[in-house]
């Protein structure tokens, strides 16, 4: 019998955003989940984790560069292009090590951009995942307030 483990990312805002306004300070979020559980499954506890209500499409890019070409990208399975896979893949499967890098991206259109840090895996036991481990640091809005033209 296997023992099936827990992985554990550090998702980490990436501040170069074309789109978005920087974050005051760090803002990350530990999220772990089960090995047997899947890249989409990853990206629902990150949304949740930086409480943005609204989905979008979203790609893993698994050289830990965004919009790599040469990379593997598993992205929303419901949005596939012909180059792209899809995120329904097991995490297990990528055969990720400790310290690896993965950039994921949510929302193509405002880019909100966060670092994967593989830091810790454990044994899963029978505790219920995806779950949040850490977090630190406010997450901006996921809309910005539209501007009042009436102001000066």
């Amino acid at each position: 019998m296997t023992l099936m483990r827990a992985l554990a990312f550090c998702a980490t805002i990436v501040a170069d955003s074309p789109f978005l306004p920087k974050p005051k300070g760090k803002v990350f979020r530990t999220v772990a989940i089960r090995e047997d559980q899947t890249l989409e499954q990853l990206h629902e506890a990150l949304r949740l984790a930086f409480g943005w209500s609204d989905p979008h499409l979203y790609c893993f890019w698994m050289s830990g560069r965004f919009w790599d070409r040469e990379s593997a990208c598993y992205s929303a399975p419901f949005e596939l292009s012909e180059s792209d896979l899809s995120a329904r893949i097991e995490i297990r499967e990528l055969e990720l090590r400790q310290g690896a890098k993965v950039a994921y991206l949510f929302d193509f259109g405002d880019e909100w951009r966060l670092s994967l840090h593989l830091v810790d895996s454990w044994p899963a036991g029978e505790h219920s995942y995806p779950m949040l481990v850490d977090a630190e640091g406010t997450v901006p809005p996921q809309y910005l307030e539209p501007e009042d033209e009436n102001e000066t």
